[in-house]
């Protein structure tokens, strides 16, 4: 009697128990591992598109200020091998209004950089301001006259925290100012 008992009784032994516990926490560990480095490819990822468009949406909107305005004259810096770094580019030109019979008006258009807020603002004309690209964590401008055709070259860096990593993109653009004289 007492062998039926123990047969009714079956259950798992203590090494089955931790062999099937060591597995699955093999497979929770495996599994955590390809979670987490999801986690960190779409943070890198979206950092990536992060700067990419902050670098972006200066590039088109200085686009068309540099197109419209005269090579800026800054004072003290502004060349390749001292270049501006707090002085804001100041461009002056000229734009058409909408109307159909109408004359061109001055405008001036400024880009500062405030390395506080880590902001490109731009400022039009004395008028209301606004962030043009955002997280620069470097910036720096001048006016290369080496080659026929002046232009302004703007170099910044982007810097995207998040959680516990960083992603930093810089980039150098030129502009080509169109107007060449007042």
């Amino acid at each position: 009697m007492n062998e039926a008992r123990r047969r009714s009784q079956a259950g798992y032994t203590l090494v089955e128990l931790m062999v099937a516990t060591s597995i699955g926490v093999l497979v929770m560990g495996a599994l955590t591992s390809v979670i987490l480095t999801t986690v960190v490819s779409t943070n890198v990822a979206t950092s990536r598109v992060d700067a990419a468009n902050q670098v972006r949406g200066l590039q088109l909107t200085a686009y068309d200020d540099m197109a419209l305005s005269l090579i800026p004259t800054p004072a003290g810096c502004g060349t390749p091998s001292s270049p501006c770094t707090t002085q804001p580019i100041v461009l002056q030109g000229s734009r058409m209004s909408n109307q159909a019979v109408g004359t061109a008006s001055a405008y001036t258009v400024s880009y500062a950089w405030s390395p506080a807020a880590h902001t490109i603002v731009r400022q039009v004309s004395g008028g209301a301001s606004r962030t043009v690209a955002a997280d620069v964590t470097r910036f720096s401008w001048y006016v290369d006259t080496s080659q026929m055709h002046p232009a302004v070259v703007i170099s910044l860096t982007v810097t995207i925290d998040t959680y516990n990593s960083q992603y930093a993109q810089s980039q150098s653009m030129r502009f080509y100012p169109r107007v060449t004289g007042p």
